[in-house]
């Protein structure tokens, strides 16, 4: 059970009742169906047939695959917490009200001793000339930091701050930072600078809150006795994270006469001197190569900066808050008192630190690292041919320069273009967000906003729980729920399944990833979810089969085995097509499947047929705004000002699917598109086994496999992912 989303609906049994009333703890009041089951005990999967009933579902499948062992739960090697999507969107729902009351997690109890011994007296500095150096949520790190490489540079004192405004955190509605996993990393993530910059200069980070961020950042400049404030460059809209809160800022401090300067280290290019040139065809707009084209023209790459050598701290500092009072890692109280702690399997899957960061870095990079296995291996889900680095970059404990400096030195971009363009692939998703940034609510092909979706909100929750009998799927969404994280190519397949072959609106996925993913970053995930669901620039061009991309995302079944216990005894072959193995095989492996099983059946079983509604709800929302298509099928746009080099505020094509261009051309054909791509361009007809109608696959079964494959693997290669 988690804190994790926003509520959707008012909670329903009550939940909460007290905490909303009063200041009272948040409580969660546990009812039969919340008591953690037995681990390997599934709940049962219920078919289209018992809509009817589905105030009854909704109670009976709210957890499964859960134990506790003391006051906290079982770490992930042994099973996933209870996932509970309606009794954490009602927690994160009340953080959003404003109730600060709750428990705290380990290490907490130290912030709040410094917190109360901050606030017993009030310090004023007399060092006037200081520098304050104020942090945010994504730049928390020593090395190439350069508003810390500034300060040390003006040789006068020096105070840390991190400034905070649970207002303008709650103003962001649902993308709220406050009660999500992004959130806990974050407590963390500061906690481990604070530890590191005492142990090198002496001195920690104070931590400011008031009603906003610029004043919270006044307060302190005051209290310092400040004559500068320096701070890394947002590029972010809106929220405590963002460029309207850093421009509001600069206008209090520098009305009040002091000076202010901000640094951009979080992003390898200052995305707002970016201009693509459209007069030439490099490719389509959004896309990644006139991106970085446009980017190449930009002054080269800074290299990284060390850690300062040394910081003059500020005499006795100012008052510090404490961390407990940004309450990033709120724990919800059961009604009986005991704490939710679901930190602890997060805490043991990472290490939150500077030093972690550049570790995983150096390993990856170095001979007979995850690098030289990155091309061949990207796709597997158990990420032993990846990073896992993105959790680090989103909050600035990694620098990108450093990053992409290193990797310069590794000849990564010989070894794996794909893996070399990812920064750029990163600068690509901000730009987009501050030309469109309501990306996270909108759709950027507006004329897409009238689509039809569909609501089921039962087959939302069993994809959201890792019930959806597709066990690549399932396995994802668990080890998601747990630790925080997934592999990208299971993020992919599971955002297929929900858009494609669910006809679920992508916005329901953006909202899950920025509730449970600890790397959440409002650009990449409002990206990929847009292009996921079609109304990006960049549709995704492929489809993913939730079965076959099982058997190449984990050819050796060890990925579903530990996140899907209940399956591990299958046979390799069988494990991700459970529903193909023989009656007496699943009752061998101790599998049942179906609603009274310990394993659900597919909520989808005609998969071709699934993509096909889905498409057909794109072509109808098109067909409804035919203006905003050319002659040749292309969904056209109006280019945001700052976008290009000379066609801002024009209508211009962006990349459209085939099978919605031609659909006036080839009618329902085009269908085959939605989950078997046509046959690769030069591929020679009939070649292989299988040629004519024989004995055997039919030829086109296998030319779509191989085409799968090439379309999804080119696209990858294009946009770095």
């Amino acid at each position: 059970m988690r804190r994790w989303g926003r509520v959707l609906r008012p909670p329903a049994d009550g939940v909460f009742e007290t905490a909303l009333a009063t200041n009272a703890p948040i409580t969660v009041d546990l009812t039969v169906d919340d008591i953690p089951r037995k681990c390997g005990l599934a709940h049962p999967f219920f078919k289209e047939k018992a809509v009817a009933q589905s105030s009854v579902i909704e109670t009976q499948t709210q957890s499964f695959y859960a134990h506790e062992t003391g006051s906290g739960l079982c770490p992930p090697t042994s099973s996933p917490s209870t996932i509970c999507p309606r009794v954490s969107q009602a927690f994160h729902g009340q953080l959003r009200e404003g109730l600060k009351d709750s428990a705290t997690v380990a290490g907490a109890r130290h912030a709040q001793e410094e917190r109360a011994q901050a606030l017993a007296t009030t310090r004023h500095s007399c060092s006037d000339g200081a520098t304050l150096v104020w942090l945010r949520p994504f730049d928390l790190r020593l090395h190439d930091h350069p508003p810390l490489w500034y300060a040390a540079g003006r040789g006068r004192p020096v105070q840390v701050v991190f400034a905070w405004s649970d207002a303008e955190d709650a103003a962001l509605g649902e993308w709220q930072i406050a009660g999500t996993a992004a959130a806990f990393w974050l407590h963390h993530a500061i906690d481990s600078l604070d530890a590191s910059l005492r142990q090198k200069y002496g001195f920690g980070i104070a931590i400011r809150t008031s009603d906003t961020v610029a004043s919270a950042v006044m307060a302190a400049a005051l209290e310092s006795g400040a004559d500068e404030v320096v701070t890394s460059t947002s590029f972010e809209p809106v929220g405590p994270a963002g460029c309207i809160v850093e421009a509001a800022a600069r206008k209090t401090v520098e009305a009040a006469g002091l000076k202010f300067k901000s640094f951009n280290s979080f992003l390898l290019h200052d995305i707002n001197k970016v201009h693509v040139d459209m007069s030439t065809y490099r490719g389509h707009f959004g896309t990644l190569t006139p991106f970085h084209h446009a980017c190449m023209s930009q002054p080269a790459v800074q290299g990284p900066t060390p850690e300062p050598p040394s910081l003059k701290s500020i005499y006795s500092g100012i008052a510090n808050e404490g961390l407990h009072a940004l309450g990033f890692a709120r724990m919800p109280v059961r009604s009986d008192g005991s704490v939710v702690d679901w930190g602890s399997p997060i805490l043991g899957g990472w290490e939150i630190s500077e030093k972690a960061a550049l570790d995983t870095l150096q390993k990856f990079l170095a001979p007979r690292g995850g690098l030289e296995r990155y091309e061949k291996g990207r796709q597997l889900a158990n990420a032993s041919a990846v990073t896992r680095i993105s959790p680090y970059l989103r909050f600035g404990m990694l620098s990108c320069r450093r990053m992409f400096s290193e990797m310069k030195v590794a000849c990564a971009k010989e070894q794996s273009i794909v893996y070399w363009r990812r920064l750029i692939w990163r600068d690509l998703a901000y730009w987009q967000l501050s030309l469109f940034p309501r990306m996270r609510s909108e759709p950027i092909r507006a004329h897409y906003a009238g689509q039809t979706w569909n609501q089921d909100k039962v087959a939302l929750s069993c994809w959201q729980k890792g019930e959806t009998g597709f066990p690549i799927v399932d396995a994802g969404m668990r080890e998601l729920w747990s630790t925080g994280w997934m592999a990208q190519n299971v993020r992919m397949v599971a955002a297929i399944l929900l858009c494609e072959h669910l006809n679920i609106h992508w916005i329901e996925g953006e909202r899950w990833f920025h509730h449970t993913l600890v790397d959440a970053d409002s650009a990449i995930n409002a990206m990929m979810w847009q292009n996921a669901g079609k109304s990006g620039l960049d549709q995704w061009n492929f489809s993913m089969s939730p079965a076959a991309s099982g058997k190449t995302q984990d050819p050796t079944g060890s990925y579903v085995r530990k996140w899907c216990p209940e399956l591990a005894k299958l046979p390799t072959k069988l494990l991700h097509t459970p529903w193909d193995a023989p009656s007496h095989v699943l009752r061998e492996a101790g599998v049942s499947l179906g609603p009274y099983g310990n394993y659900p059946e597919r909520i989808v079983v005609d998969l071709r047929a699934a993509a096909k509604i889905s498409g057909d709800a794109i072509r109808q929302q098109r067909k409804r705004s035919v203006e905003w298509s050319n002659d040749q099928g292309y969904d056209l746009i109006v280019l945001p000002r700052g976008a290009t080099l000379a066609h801002d505020g024009q209508k211009f094509r962006v990349f459209t699917v085939p099978q919605y261009r031609n659909a006036n051309r080839h009618g329902s054909d085009a269908d085959e598109w939605a989950v078997n791509p046509a046959p690769a361009k030069g591929r020679r007809k009939g070649s292989g086994r299988g040629k004519g109608h024989g004995k055997g696959a039919a030829p086109e079964a296998a030319s779509v496999k191989t085409s799968h494959q090439s379309v999804l693997s080119e696209y990858m290669r294009a946009s770095g992912c």
